[in-house]
């Protein structure tokens, strides 16, 4: 068995600090020593800024190199793209990569960045919006053969340029036809005689649901084929996912309103409702693509688990203002068909929500508002170790460990829990356990099944908390 290097141990601990302490950013093609994120985007676009960061050799001694993509007018952005940033000039070996990505993403909402055209003009300290002050990057830290951001990156940003483009599209090219239809139509009644007043008919309401649920379908297509291909990251994939499986859902439900019941519009009510509905249904959908990409090794287990804990909280939060209107979730899993068409988003969401066995115990959702954010990260924490122990060759001992940690660390400052709670002492022994393997090893057969047992205790103990709240 390969035992752990100081380098493998380093950038170990600089991806948890990374996942604890920073958001938007995620390894590329599951490399630890570059990582890609958001920092924000072109100002008066909605063009997305991406930062990379290349940890070097001899990190944490040499300072991370960052470039920018796309090429961006900004203060603090050289012609080659590369960043100039404080905490990287006056670099020290216990920065952490984390600190790094907040100065970033912290630059450029002070001092957004405008499309390139021409060398921006650096401006004064005191001029300048921005505390963070430019340094030239000293030359020790470029490489000797300076890594290029993949190309992929401007692909990506034209990519979702053209999603956003291509439902306007599909609504123009319906309502081209519309009108040689209607111009059709006029001749045909003046050859027959019929006096009409040329005039133009608007395109219906109706013909741009359809339009738009259409472009909707063909986008989330090419989204799939993208990922597949390569040249999107699971951050940007999932995101994109997410967004449209809303839209294409609510663009369904206003077609299907007018066409039985023959009306245009929505009250604010129903509105609302649909909303949420629509981002139920639409964390749902996605949830079913993550868990199946998961399964088939398609998706790396850290990107897993981030994409997980928000989509979870997605539903949560859907769930819990749904639960006002008297909403009822087998009704809807019911009415769409869910079962059928997203057979694994279902089976994790009975598994998160209590509703798997009618032994469990399910999540009252008139208590989460109190600890939501807590509650979504300690369920997905146990899903995860389900999910880990279930498929067996990927329980490893480390990211057993990372989830009994997390779920530890909820529970001691989690309302109404003893410290001498039975999970608590639980939790303990199994890291106690896990801690006799070495960090790479996957456990044991027999551990995996007696820990996917005990997991699922532990979560249906922590719905009964919640519900005693």
């Amino acid at each position: 068995m390969r035992q752990i290097s100081t380098d493998d141990f380093l950038l170990a601990n600089e991806a948890q600090l990374i996942y604890e302490n920073a958001s938007g950013f995620e390894p590329v093609r599951g490399n630890l020593k570059h990582w890609k994120g958001f920092v924000g985007i072109i100002e008066g676009t909605e063009i997305p800024i991406f930062a990379n960061i290349w940890i070097q050799d001899g990190f944490p001694d040499i300072p991370p190199f960052v470039d920018i993509t796309p090429k961006v007018n900004h203060p603090n952005v050289e012609d080659n793209e590369t960043l100039s940033l404080r905490i990287l000039s006056n670099w020290k070996k216990n920065y952490n990569i984390y600190e790094v990505i907040n100065d970033i993403q912290d630059l450029f909402t002070k001092v957004p960045a405008r499309a390139y055209k021409t060398k921006v003009k650096r401006v004064k300290k005191e001029e300048r919006e921005s505390t963070l002050q430019v340094y030239p990057i000293p030359t020790r830290q470029l490489p000797l053969v300076q890594a290029k951001a993949p190309e992929v990156d401007l692909k990506i940003s034209e990519e979702k340029r053209s999603i956003e483009k291509s439902i306007v599209d599909y609504q123009k090219e319906i309502e081209n036809i519309s009108r040689n239809i209607e111009k059709e139509r006029e001749a045909l009644l003046k050859e027959g005689g019929v006096k009409i007043e040329t005039k133009e008919i608007p395109i219906s309401r109706e013909d741009n649901l359809k339009a738009e649920v259409n472009a909707i379908e063909d986008t989330l297509e090419t989204i799939q084929e993208k990922f597949e291909d390569g040249d999107l990251t699971n951050l940007d994939f999932y995101k994109l996912h997410r967004r449209y499986s809303k839209k294409g859902y609510k663009a369904e439900k206003q077609l299907n309103k007018i066409r039985v019941d023959k009306s245009d519009g929505m009250t604010k009510e129903e509105e609302k409702i649909l909303e949420l509905e629509a981002d139920l249904f639409a964390s749902i959908v996605t949830l079913d693509n993550l868990t199946q990409g998961f399964e088939n090794n398609e998706v790396e287990q850290i990107a897993y688990r981030k994409q997980l804990r928000s989509l979870l909280r997605g539903i949560f939060k859907a769930r819990m203002q749904l639960e006002k209107t008297g909403f009822n979730l087998e009704e809807f899993v019911k009415r769409e068909k869910l079962d059928e068409r997203y057979s694994e988003g279902i089976r994790q969401l009975r598994v998160a929500e209590g509703v798997e066995t009618t032994e469990a115990v399910s999540i009252p959702f008139d208590t989460l508002k109190k600890m939501p954010s807590k509650t979504a990260d300690f369920v997905s924490s146990a899903i995860e170790l389900i999910d880990l122990t279930r498929l067996r060759s990927v329980a490893r001992a480390d990211l057993l460990l990372a989830d009994i940690d997390e779920m530890l660390h909820i529970l001691k400052t989690f309302p109404s829990i003893p410290e001498d709670h039975w999970v608590i002492g639980d939790l303990n022994n199994w890291r106690d356990i896990l801690s006799k393997y070495k960090p790479q090893d996957v456990i044991k057969e027999e551990d995996c099944e007696k820990l996917e047992f005990q997991a699922a205790r532990w979560l249906n103990d922590f719905r009964r908390v919640l519900k005693e709240l």
